[in-house]
């Protein structure tokens, strides 16, 4: 079994945490063919996606209390035994409706793998420490977002949507053979009382009255609304709006993740420099600036590739550069119940993510300002959460650890 400093642990955990991306982000080329081929308008594909966010919303209230009873081990290859089931369902599903409901499936099951992830991180390391690693796993994240849509790229123009259901099988499939064999157990001591309904609702309530968890909790859920705004709107508008083939789309995309890949390097070199909170505020003071100009350009009028990528390669690194600071952050100070944490943080940040892709496909226009006004509106919800919750917190308290 991986020991807990082996670089192929980080790299492990980091490919369970790449499934969101290569999930979703190999599909997003072939929205508007799946558009095409059921016959249906965008919001019923969008539906794919946002209803999605919400199957692994619910998922991560059930995955964290399990893990802490149970351990991470069992409970990561029980989902991710669902998830290829369910990615293998999306490749033969003959309605939007059957796509639907298995795309549902396919993120409540791989919704394990980044949820018990982050609780093993916590399992193993304290605060910097803990924000150093999940870096070091961003590192490895980021690379779904550059690879999946050149792949679902290439997928699509050669063989069709289908092609890329067949892909994310794969993947998950080598993922749970990879943790079947080779990841230990890293919960030390296990909570018999944790699925208790009294005692998961005291869980849950004490963290939310806790002001440290609330407050890197919002910042994480509104860093993943801007997220969702854009994978909601990105190929309509890429495709759709600039006239971007879709063998191309991956290009776009690709380069746009590139800032994520950068961010994730500098999180980690800043965290030892300035420390977890001061790299927050670089981070999210950087994607409110994003925000604000993919806005500005969007409701001027300026329309073009370059007033697209731009922004949202700051966004994208600033993402990166504040996200490992705000779970850190949530997670660290409640080492005893830190599956039901990561549990919440992600519950919040799905449903989050999947209000603001909705919010996006409904106001849709056949321009980018639906896409870039949600952006700008999570972004600068983020800086608020900072400046309002975070900053006004003695650092006394929001190192406090919680047994």
């Amino acid at each position: 079994m991986l020991h807990r400093d082996s670089r192929l642990l980080v790299f492990l955990l980091g490919a369970l945490t790449a499934v969101g991306p290569f999930n979703t982000d190999t599909y997003l080329p072939s929205m508007p063919a799946i558009r095409e081929h059921f016959g249906v308008d965008m919001a019923a594909v969008q539906l794919t996606l946002s209803l999605a966010f919400v199957g692994g919303a619910v998922g991560q209230l059930f995955y964290g209390p399990l893990s802490d009873r149970y351990g991470r081990r069992p409970l990561l290859i029980a989902g991710l035994s669902l998830y290829v089931v369910a990615s293998a369902a999306c490749l033969f599903a003959q309605s939007i409706e059957q796509l639907i409901v298995a795309r549902f499936l396919q993120v409540f099951g791989a919704i394990c793998a980044p949820v018990l992830a982050r609780a093993m991180v916590r399992d193993m390391h304290e605060r910097e420490a803990a924000a150093r690693m999940l870096a070091l796993m961003g590192m490895v994240l980021s690379m779904g977002p550059i690879l999946a849509p050149f792949i679902g790229g290439i997928l699509q123009a050669n063989f069709g949507w289908r092609a890329s259901f067949v892909f994310v099988t794969l993947y998950g499939l080598a993922l749970l053979l990879s943790v079947t064999f080779s990841l230990g157990e890293s919960v030390k001591h296990k909570d018999p009382e944790a699925l208790r309904p009294s005692r998961m609702a005291e869980t849950a309530l004490r963290l939310l009255s806790s002001r440290v968890f609330l407050g890197y909790m919002l910042i994480n859920c509104f860093l993943f609304g801007g997220l969702g705004a854009y994978l909601s709107g990105i190929a309509f508008v890429t495709i759709e709006v600039l006239d971007i083939p879709p063998q191309f789309f991956g290009w776009v995309f690709g380069t746009i993740a590139l800032g994520a890949l950068s961010g994730y390097m500098i999180s980690g070199r800043l965290t030892a420099r300035l420390g977890l909170d001061n790299t927050l505020a670089v981070g999210v003071g950087g994607v409110a600036l994003a925000g604000v100009i993919l806005a500005a350009f969007a409701f001027a009028g300026i329309i073009s590739l370059a007033t697209l990528i731009l922004p949202m390669i700051l966004f994208m690194c600033c993402f990166s550069i504040s996200g490992p600071q705000a779970i850190a952050g949530a997670l660290t100070p409640f080492p005893r119940v830190a599956g039901s944490a990561s549990s919440l943080v992600g519950f919040f940040q799905s449903l989050t993510s999947a209000a603001a892709g909705m919010g996006v496909a409904l106001a849709f226009d056949g321009t980018p300002r639906a896409l870039a006004g949600f952006v700008c509106l999570m972004t600068l919800s983020a800086l608020a959460a900072y400046v309002l919750i975070i900053r006004r917190i003695p650092e006394a308290e929001r190192r406090h650890v919680h047994v």
